[in-house]
């Protein structure tokens, strides 16, 4: 008996459209931000915080370095910031 083995298991289902699940939830995140902004802030500071915010809403959700996230390559950023860089070799 064969059965049928799934070839492309590392890309990720489109949810909503031509989105991920994970692309819909930042750019939902994004949105949000960007929404809750708008009524707070007068039009001016509006659009100068707003832009940052997209790009990088836009971002998360669709730029990739060498294949990997831009998500990922932040938390690997965080990742080297935080932890101590002291190597020492012990025979």
């Amino acid at each position: 008996m064969q059965f049928k083995v799934p070839q492309f298991i590392d890309i990720e289902d489109k949810i909503i459209g031509p989105l991920t699940l994970k692309q819909f939830i930042y750019l939902l995140g994004g949105l949000g931000i960007i929404a809750i902004s708008w009524f707070y802030f007068k039009l001016g500071l509006f659009i100068i915080i707003s832009i940052p915010i997209a790009i990088f809403t836009l971002g998360l959700a669709f730029y990739k370095i060498n294949g990997r996230p831009l998500v990922s390559i932040l938390g690997s950023l965080i990742k080297y910031i935080t932890k101590p860089r002291l190597y020492l070799w012990k025979k």
